[in-house]
């Protein structure tokens, strides 16, 4: 019995490492579809949901007024102006939902593309990755609401293709602006141009003359002060210290809180943004570290206090693999390291972020880079892969009993 049930189980391997090269993308084209059709359906698309009444409210103003300036929300005037559009032609929230997830199967497209770029035109990791990124149903939800995190995860994918095929003047012009896109949804989106800054920087040490490098050098210093202006401007309407006092690990949930053992050494009110920030952090060193920690821990993906058990196990059994996968996939050497270091640059910088403000209840925040994180385990596990496709080859040649 046994070897019977070893027989059929090494048949249906080989039948399946024979087609899987010729249908694979066939199949992730079918996935994404099924994918997309349970998110419209279970989600109830279009949906609206707490800031995206804001969001709304913004693109009828600028479409009927002309008017961009909304105080918070103007961080965000990308995707209020993605919503503009569609009430200058007429059409209503069903369209809005329905070019979310037009972009994102455009995002899906390319971040097989980038993969398969990346591994020097190896289609396995390009298929796991893309398999990872429809089957992770947090980060397909996403598309059937009116909120920015729909295209920002999109644009984070079309970021990394345009990225990853930079080359002439024309394609760093166009990944410039993917990029610039990409923080007018969101103005976290920084994380994007910033891990694109490393990843030339890195390229430029690599191929550039020393002259050229010192010229960048210097044109970087001299932005400095502009991004010192950015940052501060970006910090003024978030109230971080406020909730360092409370204690927020998870914004609007207080069910976890974490409470100083002394009385905290709070910054002057006259402070820019920034100084609040870096006075409080050196005055207060253990209790913002214990936050931070909290607060990354449930960042990575790892089960919040109230899911239900069934997601709790996935997330337990899944992650940590892909986690230590994407390791693996960072440290590999045959895998472009500008590329290697965009990815890893913009999964740091986005926990960064986390550690300062507060991690969301839900997956807002992490779920948008996590495909990042599915590219990086892709590459890892290509030795493992590459295992078991000599192994199932070599149950091929073997003769049937």
């Amino acid at each position: 019995m046994a070897a019977t049930v070893l027989g059929f189980i090494r048949s249906g391997g080989v039948a399946w490492a024979r087609r899987l090269p010729r249908y694979h993308g066939s199949l992730l084209a079918v996935a994404w579809l099924l994918a997309q059709a349970v998110s419209w359906h279970l989600n109830r698309s279009p949906r609206t949901y707490g800031d995206s009444v804001h969001y709304l409210d913004y693109a009828r103003q600028i479409a009927e007024q002309g008017n961009f300036v909304k105080v918070h929300y103007t961080r965000y005037l990308g995707y209020p102006l993605y919503l503009s559009a569609f009430l200058k032609l007429g059409l209503g929230r069903t369209a809005m939902a329905l070019g979310q997830y037009a972009v994102a199967g455009l995002a899906t497209v390319a971040l097989y593309r980038a993969v398969r770029r990346l591994a020097q035109g190896a289609w396995e990791p390009a298929f796991l990755a893309t398999l990872l990124y429809i089957g992770w149903a947090e980060i397909q939800r996403f598309n059937a609401f009116l909120l920015t995190e729909s295209l920002f995860t999109s644009l984070l994918l079309l970021s990394f293709w345009a990225v990853g095929r930079a080359r002439t003047a024309g394609s760093w012009t166009l990944a410039l602006l993917v990029l610039l896109a990409t923080v007018s949804i969101r103005p976290n989106g920084f994380v994007a141009l910033a891990g694109a800054a490393l990843a030339g920087t890195v390229a430029l040490r690599q191929r550039a003359s020393r002259r050229v490098q010192w010229l960048v050098a210097v044109g970087a210093l001299l932005l400095l002060p502009l991004a010192w202006i950015a940052l501060n401007q970006l910090l003024l309407t978030f109230r971080l210290i406020k909730t360092y006092q409370e204690g927020m690990v998870m914004f609007m949930y207080d069910g976890l809180l974490v409470h100083p053992a002394a009385p905290l050494d709070l910054p002057p009110e006259e402070a820019s943004p920034v100084g609040r920030l870096a006075y409080f952090i050196l005055h207060n060193p253990r209790y913002f570290g214990q936050l931070a920690i909290w607060k990354l821990t449930f960042f990575m993906g790892f089960p919040k206090p109230y899911f239900s058990a069934l997601h709790i196990l996935w997330q337990l059994i899944v992650l940590p693999l892909v986690y230590w996968l994407a390791v693996r996939g960072l440290a590999a050497r045959w895998v472009a390291r500008p590329m290697r270091v965009f990815l890893g640059a913009v999964i740091v910088l986005q926990a960064g972020i986390v550690a300062l403000t507060v991690e969301d209840y839900d997956v807002r925040f992490s779920g948008p880079i996590l495909p990042y994180v599915f590219v990086l385990a892709a590459l890892g596990a290509m030795p493992g892969w590459h295992r078991v496709q000599r192994w199932l080859g070599d149950q091929a040649s073997k003769p049937q009993t």
